[in-house]
């Protein structure tokens, strides 16, 4: 007997295809927690060693033996993804009113995973601003007499704070941090800092840009965390707050990455999501499109990030 069509799941390749290559630009999670595709679940991934950093004796006499070492003893950090999923349900109505209904359909999966980015973004967030996941030496609360908005407090230099955090790292993984990202009231604040335009005075400009901090902190990669959520519809929050985070984070492209590179932290993504799949309700009045996520976001190396936190408190 055939299948009901109430009871059919299908797969839509172009609206998966077009889901796989979506990405909201206000989003900046993925460049503290690059993406790396599992083919399972669960899985466990080496902790970034020292041992490439230890002077050994590598000189070998006329038919010596080689310098042989023991291989790293490494530690492992164990991750295991978890589903996300959310639905649209359209009335045959709709596809018949509306002038384009294939653009209709990509017009929801792009809602889906705004939905879907959003969520995964807050939980990055949550995972990178908490105190609680940094180790003693690599964090670092602002007080009020030390706050980077308050410009009467004429000993505060708010790139000195990032110094130090960039070596911190540095003497912990024997690399400067690559990445920061700045929550936008700690932006705005940077931006019209005294101590931080004094810096930039005789070059003859009059504010400070993306493009003046790399130069006096020396990261290129630097972004600001301008997403906002809301619990109830009517009032927002921002999901990256007064705060700065400084990492060493797996740069490589995309194709090349792997979580045995060293690096910060990872979302680990099952292979082929996210989904778009379809079915239908009602006698097939309805069709339901489903969007599926199934990932993990994992802090891989805590030696490798610096947390500067409450840095406003005006």
């Amino acid at each position: 007997m055939p299948q009901r069509l109430d009871e059919l799941r299908m797969i839509d390749p172009v609206l998966t295809t077009i889901a796989q290559g979506y990405s909201n630009a206000g989003l900046v999670a993925d460049f503290l927690f690059p993406h790396v595709q599992v083919a399972k679940m669960k899985g466990k991934v080496p902790v970034f060693g020292k041992d490439a950093f230890i002077v050994r004796e590598t000189e070998r006499a006329i038919r010596a033996a080689s310098n042989r070492i023991q291989p790293s003893a490494n530690d492992f950090v164990e991750f295991e993804t978890v589903e996300k999923d959310i639905e649209i349900a359209l009335d045959y109505l709709e596809e018949e009113e509306a002038l384009s209904y294939q653009k209709y359909e990509q017009r929801v999966t792009k809602e889906l995973m705004d939905i879907l980015l959003l969520g995964k973004e807050k939980e990055a967030a949550d995972l990178a601003q908490d105190a609680g996941n940094y180790v003693a030496g690599l964090k670092k609360v602002i007080t009020a007499l030390d706050a980077w908005d308050d410009y009467t407090i004429l000993t505060v230099d708010p790139i000195a704070d990032i110094k130090t955090g960039m070596n911190a790292i540095r003497q912990l993984i024997g690399r400067f941090p690559n990445t920061m990202l700045i929550g936008e009231a700690s932006y705005r604040a940077l931006m019209n800092h005294p101590a931080v335009l004094e810096k930039v005075q005789y070059s003859g400009l009059t504010k400070v840009t993306k493009d003046i901090l790399r130069e006096l902190t020396e990261i290129n990669d630097i972004h600001v965390g301008l997403s906002v959520y809301s619990t109830d519809g009517a009032t927002f929050s921002d999901v990256w707050g007064d705060n700065v985070i400084l990492a060493f984070v797996d740069k490589n492209e995309k194709h090349n990455r792997s979580e045995f590179n060293p690096s910060y932290g990872y979302t680990f993504q099952r292979e082929g999501k996210p989904e778009i799949d379809t079915y239908y309700e009602n006698g097939g009045k309805i069709k339901v499109i489903r969007n599926t996520d199934n990932y993990c976001i994992k802090v891989t190396s805590s030696d490798a990030a610096y947390l500067i936190s409450d840095t406003n408190h005006e």
